[in-house]
């Protein structure tokens, strides 16, 4: 009979010890456990589990604290995990299954990283389960890799259907931030021994989190253009080049890019779900439409469990059906409008909601640009979050009932005084009904603290065209040609706007 040995490594894990261990301790046989200089009672955790207990002095180096932990382990499989994962309850059986006989073979097990901050959990598959072998061990000092050794010491690699959950990442981004600056030095360090397209996609990464956008695109671009590098990693890099491009408003480089990531695969949501937005900044509106419907086709695949597990991003439902709002609107297709409000209101309804039945009707007669009363304003407030805000200021920017309007929109940003969205929102409201003064408030406000959004200078002019303020409003007009010049869609308006000011004073 085959054993198991559950091998990690550890250092102030109390926080996420416990649940690791909860999760594998009826299907392990052995649980060892490498500490590398815990403070806190990681270690008493451990011990309540009957777990094999090490100490290592850390050294800058994963793949040495790992491979001490694999010179303790006895079982006759290894199982390796961090505390901040967890085997899903229904791996167990496949686990034990596959783990009977004792051949050179090692499993990729897909692994699902959880994100409630965006709504978008991703999933990749790694090898983290393989026959022990003495000759077996990691490399990298940083994001450790066990595939090379098992391929050099002739392993069979198959697919799994073993899950594993990591929470580790489900954390706001300065806590992120905080674990991409630990593995930078790590990174760098480890790429000036040797230069390889894994280490070049790795420091990318690292260095996107970090928002250093000249650095992550440059290690991306090597990665992506590597010939001999893994393709689901390439493909990645060129959608994330794209990204970056697209945020830096430079579209001609962000479909140029996009292209390339399509060519190498081309079913991944969140790839298609970008083009689309990316398309529709172009005007392409046939486009947009195609790629956002193939977003929602195979982020359908993904929740059924039918997608592709080497790495996939899962979008979430809102996130699409705003898209094919926004593409609609844009397309003035009013049909198209009605089918992705019906799939919002689909949505709501298979969801769990206490009060689901109030807030789909509530969110109906938002939709229908009918009164609401103080009772549905809760509601709405009271089930509002990150993921389906953006989608219920786009209902609010096309609601027509002026008094509902204002309070839902003075309660949503209570409650997000920080979304640039709801801001703008607010900010045109305050037009619409005259009140030039807390309008500017706004849009001043939000020129001094995001002034990398053109967006926010249009809504400026616009202030200042309704005010008849002409020295604010060729003052903004320089800052937009000043700031903005290398983005030829805005460039492309403020000609517009130019010509139609004719017989305005110049300043």
């Amino acid at each position: 009979m085959s054993t198991i040995t559950l091998s990690m490594i550890v250092k102030n894990e109390e926080k996420h010890l416990a649940g690791c261990l909860n999760s594998v301790k009826d299907v392990v046989d052995e649980i060892v456990i490498v500490d590398t200089g815990s403070t806190d009672n990681t270690v008493s955790i451990a011990e309540q589990y009957g777990a094999k207990i090490f100490y290592f002095d850390w050294i800058n180096d994963f793949s040495a604290a790992r491979n001490y932990a694999l010179s303790k382990s006895t079982g006759d499989w290894i199982l390796y995990l961090d505390a901040d994962e967890r085997l899903d309850p229904n791996s167990k059986a496949e686990l034990k299954s596959i783990t009977k006989t004792k051949n050179k073979i090692g499993f990729y097990c897909t692994v699902k990283s959880l994100d409630s901050e965006h709504g978008r959990d991703n999933q990749m598959t790694y090898v983290r389960l393989f026959a022990r072998n003495n000759n077996i061990t990691f490399n990298g000092s940083v994001h450790e890799q066990i595939i090379p050794s098992l391929l050099n010491n002739g392993y069979e690699i198959n697919k799994s259907n073993i899950l594993i959950e990591h929470i580790g990442y489900d954390i706001n981004t300065n806590l992120k931030k905080e674990k991409a600056k630990r593995n930078l030095e790590l990174l760098i360090q480890e790429y000036r021994k040797s230069k390889n397209p894994y280490l070049e996609f790795q420091l990318a990464l690292t260095h996107e989190i970090l928002e250093n956008y000249s650095e992550a695109k440059k290690y991306f671009l090597l990665a992506a253009e590597n010939k001999s590098f893994n393709t689901l990693y390439r493909a990645h890099s060129y959608t994330s080049l794209s990204v970056i491009f697209n945020n830096e408003h430079n579209i001609n480089e962000a479909c140029r890019f996009l292209e390339k990531s399509l060519l190498i695969r081309d079913n991944d949501a969140f790839t298609h779900l970008l083009a689309a937005k990316v398309y529709l900044r172009r005007n392409d509106i046939k486009k947009a439409i195609e790629h956002c419907n193939k977003a929602e086709l195979f982020n359908n695949d993904l929740m059924n469990g039918k997608g592709n597990t080497d790495y996939s991003v899962f979008l979430n439902e809102e996130e699409i059906i705003l898209c094919g709002l926004t593409i609609a609107k844009k397309a003035g297709d009013n049909n198209l409008q009605k089918n992705y409000y019906r799939k919002f209101i689909n949505y709501v309804n298979s969801s769990r909601l206490i009060e689901k039945e109030k807030y789909v009707s509530t969110i109906e007669k938002l939709i229908e640009n009918k009164p609401i009363d103080l009772s549905e304003s809760v509601t709405i407030t009271k089930y509002a979050n990150n993921q389906n805000l953006p989608i219920l200021v786009y209902i609010l920017k096309e609601y027509s009932e002026m008094n509902s309007k204002l309070e839902l929109l003075e309660k949503l940003l209570d409650l997000f005084p920080e979304d640039l969205e709801l801001k703008k929102c607010l900010g045109e409201f305050y037009i619409m009904c005259n009140e030039h003064q807390k309008a500017a408030e706004i849009y001043l406000n939000l020129a001094e603290t995001r002034n990398d959004d053109p967006s926010i200078y249009f809504y400026l002019l616009s202030f200042y065209i309704t005010d008849g303020n002409y020295d604010g409003l060729f003052q903004t007009i320089k800052l937009i040609e000043e700031k903005f010049f290398n983005i030829p869609e805005v460039m492309e308006r403020m000609s517009l706007i130019k010509s139609k000011l004719t017989g305005v004073p110049s300043n």
